[in-house]
């Protein structure tokens, strides 16, 4: 990916070599000094539009100024090509020359941060599916549309996904696809402490499906209270009594009170060695128990403090 800091400080360099002022070289480009500011602190990039004007403003080529500087010997005019087609809405163009051979798919990854969705759309469509990755997908993500990632998983990849991948993934993805994608994923192998990371990135019955689904181990009290808002009651009793292992913990009763009924938590709270509890325990668990229970509770605190 693009190094923002080493292609601003480079600009910067490139500037003074002219001595130039930032306001000049803003007039130069017809854009603000306040964007040539943030160039050169790296901030942001020059937009599609203006690098190939900034280049050759700087007698530079495109991939030179995209490298900080790096490729000063460099005669690759590959970059000021493609650059050249998406400035002329030609995208179709530059998946032809990735399926050509003549570029490879992570010089646009570099340049993606500048490209609208829809443009990154119509490269990637063009694109022959043996020339995307997974990984490059995984890099694609955050500037691609959501429909456009979906379609992508579900055509370059035919095995299974790391869980690495998922995580990675299932902020973009839609729920549906993501389902698909941990489904081929799972072979028995599949531990509840990997799913709470996905967990909001899908519906109720998916992850009270793969919970059920999960191994039997030590489930982290911490997985459970990042588990809670997404399962349903029942699931996440399960999950409960699986950490509990006989010793009930007041501190995972607290945290998960809210998504189970006065019933439930009325039970859980029974569990407790009453030496455990304290009064910020007491505190915070009176909304979801009945009030007999909070005063038989405070009387035997009180009796074991006295």
């Amino acid at each position: 990916m693009l190094n923002l800091q080493k292609i601003g400080a480079y600009i910067s360099y490139l500037r003074k070599e002219k001595d130039m002022t930032q306001v000049e070289l803003a007039d130069k480009l017809n854009v603000s000094h306040q964007a040539v500011s943030k160039w050169e602190r790296g901030e942001s990039m020059p937009d599609i539009g203006t690098l190939p004007q900034l280049a050759k403003f700087f007698d530079k080529s495109v991939d030179e100024l995209l490298d900080g500087g790096e490729r000063k010997e460099s005669l690759d005019t590959i970059m000021e090509s493609v650059v050249e087609r998406i400035v002329e809405n030609r995208p179709e163009q530059v998946a032809e020359m990735i399926n050509q051979g003549q570029i490879e798919v992570d010089k646009v990854i570099d340049i993606a941060p500048m490209l609208k969705p829809s443009t990154l759309h119509k490269i990637t469509e063009g694109s022959e599916v043996n020339r995307l990755t997974i990984d490059h997908i995984v890099k694609l993500a955050p500037f691609l549309e959501r429909e456009t990632i979906d379609m992508l998983v579900l055509q370059v990849e035919e095995g299974n996904f790391s869980w690495d991948i998922i995580h990675h993934l299932a902020p973009f993805i839609s729920a549906d696809t993501l389902s698909r994608m941990v489904d081929k994923t799972l072979e028995g192998t599949l531990d509840v402490n990997q799913i709470h990371k996905i967990a909001p990135f899908l519906g109720k019955k998916d992850v009270d499906r793969l919970v059920q689904q999960a191994g039997k181990g030590n489930v982290d009290a911490d997985v459970i209270r990042k588990l809670a808002p997404f399962i349903e009651g029942d699931t996440l009793m399960g999950l409960v009594q699986q950490a509990i292992d006989g010793q009930m913990d007041a501190n995972i009763i607290l945290s998960i009170a809210p998504f189970l009924g006065k019933e439930t938590v009325k039970m859980l709270v029974e569990q407790v060695e009453l030496e455990r509890l304290s009064p910020d325990l007491l505190t915070g668990l009176a909304p979801f128990i009945d009030k007999d229970t909070i005063n038989k509770l405070i009387v035997h605190f009180i009796s074991l403090h006295k």
